[in-house]
């Protein structure tokens, strides 16, 4: 939120006192003005955005010592203004108790409540998620409590549910699969403590942070993780399709490569969805002959991940890559690469005679 909004939308105390002398606006600043709770934090936010350092200084310094009785009966009324709002809770954010009277607050704006959500306790997020009126009028907040690891699995189907029944857009990664994969699923409603499936899920994202993309390893076998990880795998295994999906998003670079070769599409797509996934990662998954085709060619079609080098090797190299994808890469490998392409067995013929082909164009 742009700060400082028009004063004049403060109430009439805060605003005769920003438009009134030096005098009067350092005794405010200071906490001295004769003020209702309300106005006398609206005329702080206002002097704590003064040019004037003086007056900018001692404001912010009283607005975060106000006593809490004279912040709770601020924060009571009604009609108290967005921005104060948004400006307060960043200036509190250490404090719990503001930060939750905020949230709770029916005038606090969709954006300063998506902002909270992003990395909230769970505690927090299940309050945020349970004022569906909110969510309806302002979506990003489900894409924040979504993307937020602390809040519970079993919310985050509740509320992806919710915008889908209500025709909300949501730029969740992968939305529409979730979705999908929610259809076969039941919907617990929301209870008071976690779940035993959302404690496993926390579980199961710490622990993998033990690991890296260095505990898998793939040979014409197939795929092997090391013996420490396999707990790890095999609390993937129990995981339900949304689970998985989520895990993709927010779990870590081992959870992904192992997710990414699920035979579940929606799975395996949602790696290639995650905001977390790295250019390491997807040169690892463009050399593997354990990912299904169709994830090939979506990497093949993405622009920003051809920019690597090691990419579109990895894809023309690759036998499960689409003939058709990998022929439009071979003009861009180095002569060297193009060589052992075209001598080698374990691609396609016709991408073998392709890479023959151009380089005897290029002689």
């Amino acid at each position: 939120m742009h700060h400082p909004v028009d004063l004049t939308q403060l109430p009439e105390g805060a605003r005769r006192v920003l438009g009134g002398p030096a005098p009067l606006k350092m005794m405010a600043a200071r906490g001295m003005a004769p003020l209702p709770p309300a106005a006398m934090m609206c005329a702080l936010y206002g002097l704590a955005w003064s040019e004037d350092p003086g007056l900018r200084d001692a404001a912010q310094k009283t607005l975060l010592g106000l006593p809490e009785s004279v912040v709770g009966s601020a924060l009571a009324a009604s009609d108290f203004p967005a921005a104060v709002l948004d400006d307060f809770v960043t200036r509190a954010a250490g404090n719990r108790a503001y930060v939750e009277r905020v949230v709770r607050h029916p005038n606090a704006a969709g954006e300063t409540v998506a902002r909270l959500a992003r990395d909230c306790d769970e505690a927090l997020s299940e309050v945020i998620a349970q004022n569906e009126q909110r969510l309806l009028s302002s979506p990003q907040i489900i894409e924040a409590l979504y993307l937020n690891p602390a809040t519970r699995m079993s919310t985050s189907d509740r509320i992806v549910e919710f915008a889908a029944r209500n025709g909300l857009t949501v730029n969740i990664p992968g939305f529409e699969q979730i979705v999908a994969a929610l259809k076969n699923q039941v919907i617990p409603p929301p209870s008071e403590v976690p779940l035993e499936r959302d404690a496993a899920f926390v579980f199961a994202l710490e622990e993998a942070q033990e690991f890296s993309l260095d505990d898998i390893e793939e040979d014409d076998d197939g795929v092997k993780v090391k013996e420490g990880a396999r707990r790890a795998e095999k609390r993937l295994d129990d995981m339900n399709v949304t689970e998985k999906i989520r895990t993709a998003m927010l779990g870590n670079a081992m959870q992904r490569s192992l997710l990414v070769r699920s035979t579940n599409r929606l799975v395996a797509a949602a790696v290639l969805d995650s905001p977390k996934i790295g250019d390491d990662e997807i040169i690892k998954i463009a050399a593997s002959r354990n990912v299904g085709d169709d994830i090939l060619r979506r990497i093949s079609n993405r622009g920003p991940w051809l920019r690597l080098y090691e990419v579109k090797l990895n894809l023309v190299s690759n036998p499960k890559t689409p003939i058709g994808e990998a022929m439009k890469l071979i003009v861009h490998l180095r002569e060297s690469d193009m060589k052992r392409v075209a001598a080698s067995k374990n691609v396609a013929a016709a991408v073998r005679t392709a890479a023959g082909n151009h380089l005897k164009k290029r002689k």
